[in-house]
């Protein structure tokens, strides 16, 4: 237990000095850019890029700390290590750190890290103050309940990473916008990454509610998870409806990044399926 809570407390240490890290970064670009305004100097500018250089790095090493303390949790204690709603907030906040690294060295776009590290950073501290103070482990479900399970939660980091690409693209955009250097229309020019990301988190939840409702009904494994499925169901539609909606540009801008930020706000206890989920309303 010792060596696991030594893991979480290096992954979580890495992770507060890589939010501090890219906040310093997003602080010196924005000087960069009023210093070549005005007096033709780039020094801030490489000082902002060793910034976010340095918070990648960090919030590489904090997600494999966190991976190795949660598979050694599973493996110490054989078998399913997210038992918990906090749990699974933490395993929420690990994937969404794991999908923005691969999705950063793809498009090698550093300027979403201090929004993604800031919501991982906030997740995670409510993951790790419900910690049990022993070895917790849950027995291993059929392949279909842990397959279900995992997809919420990849659908959930998806949510996550939409919700800050599209707030971070927006301040972008009004930043650029306002010292007049690349008057980009609001939403205008390029693709959108909280779009592809919606979608994928959509496709997850609709496979994890085709499991739940027929695979595992059907061979008889399902579970009493009946207002998890129909928050699932009703999260599904909404985010469906406001992808339609972003066709016009009335959803564009602070709309569509308002809808993503509160929606992963709303649809987390969903995802986690927190105890009250099941408890039945007084009437």
């Amino acid at each position: 237990m010792i060596v696991q809570a030594a893991w979480w407390g290096m992954g979580y240490a890495a992770l507060l000095i890589a939010t501090i890290t890219f906040g310093w970064s997003v602080a010196r670009s924005h000087a960069a850019t009023q210093a070549q305004h005005l007096a033709g100097t780039d020094r801030p500018l490489r000082e902002a890029q060793a910034a976010g250089l340095t918070g990648q790095v960090l919030t590489a090493l904090s997600a494999l700390a966190l991976w190795v303390g949660l598979l050694s949790r599973a493996v110490k204690g054989h078998g399913w290590p997210l038992v918990t709603s906090a749990d699974a907030t933490s395993a929420i906040s690990l994937l969404t750190l794991s999908i923005y690294l691969i999705w950063e060295s793809l498009s090698r776009d550093r300027g979403t890290g201090f929004a993604v590290t800031s919501v991982s950073l906030v997740l995670l501290s409510y993951g790790l103050s419900q910690q049990p103070l022993s070895m917790a482990t849950a027995t291993l479900a059929s392949k279909g309940v842990l397959l279900s399970t995992s997809l919420n939660l990849c659908a959930g980091s998806l949510l996550a990473l939409a919700a800050t690409a599209s707030l971070t693209r927006l301040l972008r955009n009004l930043r650029a916008q306002r010292t007049l250097e690349h008057r980009a229309s609001s939403e205008g020019t390029g693709s959108d990454p909280s779009e592809s990301l919606v979608r994928a988190a959509l496709l997850c939840l609709a496979v994890s509610l085709a499991i739940d409702t027929w695979w595992l009904q059907k061979v008889g494994l399902g579970g009493s998870n009946d207002a998890q499925q129909a928050g699932i169901a009703v999260v599904w539609m909404i985010y469906f409806v406001a992808l339609r909606l972003r066709a016009s540009a009335h959803w564009r801008g602070w709309p569509w990044t308002a809808i993503l930020a509160a929606g992963f706000f709303c649809t987390l206890p969903i995802l986690i399926n927190v105890p009250w989920l099941g408890k039945t309303l007084p009437i």
